[in-house]
């Protein structure tokens, strides 16, 4: 019994060292702007919420819409390598990045499309081609059947939309979903587990830099977002998706998709292409979740074809 009870101190004594050192109330947006804004960055106002958003270059507007818990920051790349054939335009939509969560926890399709046509509006786009990753994705072929006229193409990288009650792996997303224990994961985040997530979605860890963990990291950490991570992925996984409206979907579509997509089975691009009438897809060998991430020169220069030669 003294054996017993020395034990069970010594975890405590260790649980709460953990607790103590992972505890994180969030980060406050103006400790976070400096470090994870850019020159070309603005903020546009919607429903008490301010909306960040990059915009470079010049031409046809290409809209870029990530995934949960990620930000802008994750076309990094594609920036780069697009700007000079087009206006690129990211956001940090909803619930993530810098914009934080929406004040109303209004994480329905209906204020995330509101939210796109101000945003447009605002920078006077009368028509675009949208990509998104993930839940961007998911965002995209939502807004090719909200507003038909302004899209003209879109691109679905690793996209939601199929298999909304599958398995959860991911031991992050798992403690974020969990009624038990999504509230612990409001205020305690572990960075190593932070660290294994953004693992997970690449292909080749290897590429996984410090710099990039540590972006996540600080952008899970603004103030709020976790909060919205819990809801968006609780709302993408109870069944609520309207997959049979794909197929409603007209614009000339391409499916791209990491081969080892760890989060979203890789055959669901396949669910895309059937049912978007001539779709187009296109199949990353060993690459992740997200390809435009992992690998932008070789994407950027697959959706650059698509968009300006088909």
């Amino acid at each position: 019994m003294k054996y017993f009870k020395k034990s069970l101190l010594f975890f405590l004594v260790i649980f709460i060292a953990i607790v103590g050192f992972n505890y994180n109330s969030g980060t406050p947006v103006d400790e976070l702007i400096e470090n994870y804004t850019y020159p070309e960055s603005g903020f546009m106002q919607y429903d008490d919420m301010k909306v960040h958003y990059r915009k470079t270059g010049t031409g046809p507007v290409l809209v870029l819409l990530h995934g949960v818990a990620s930000s802008l920051h994750t076309w990094e790349g594609w920036h780069r390598e697009l700007s000079n054939d087009f206006t690129v335009i990211s956001l940090d939509v909803p619930g993530f990045g810098l914009t934080g969560p929406n004040p109303n926890d209004d994480y329905s399709v209906k204020m995330y499309m509101s939210m796109l046509d101000k945003l447009l509006d605002e920078l006077h786009i009368d028509s675009c081609f949208i990509a998104g990753n993930s839940f961007g994705g998911y965002l995209t072929w939502n807004y090719a059947l909200h507003n038909v006229s302004r899209v003209k193409k879109i691109a679905l990288i690793n996209a939601s939309g199929f298999n909304a009650n599958r398995k959860i792996e991911n031991p992050g997303f798992k403690l974020a979903m969990n009624p038990l224990t999504k509230g612990i994961s409001h205020r305690i985040t572990p960075y190593f587990l932070v660290k294994k997530s953004v693992e997970d979605v690449y292909g080749d860890k290897s590429k996984v830099t410090k710099q990039t963990v540590q972006r996540y990291y600080d952008l899970l950490l603004r103030r709020g977002n976790r909060e919205a991570f819990s809801e968006i992925l609780n709302q993408l996984h109870n069944g609520n998706i309207k997959t049979g409206l794909i197929k409603n979907v007209t614009q000339p579509t391409l499916i791209m998709w990491g081969s080892h997509d760890r989060i979203i089975d890789p055959e669901d691009a396949s669910r895309f292409q059937e049912a978007i009438k001539d779709s187009k897809m296109v199949m990353y060998p060993d690459v992740g979740h997200i390809p435009m991430e992992e690998i932008p020169i070789r994407t950027a220069s697959d959706i650059k074809n698509f968009l300006i030669n088909n």
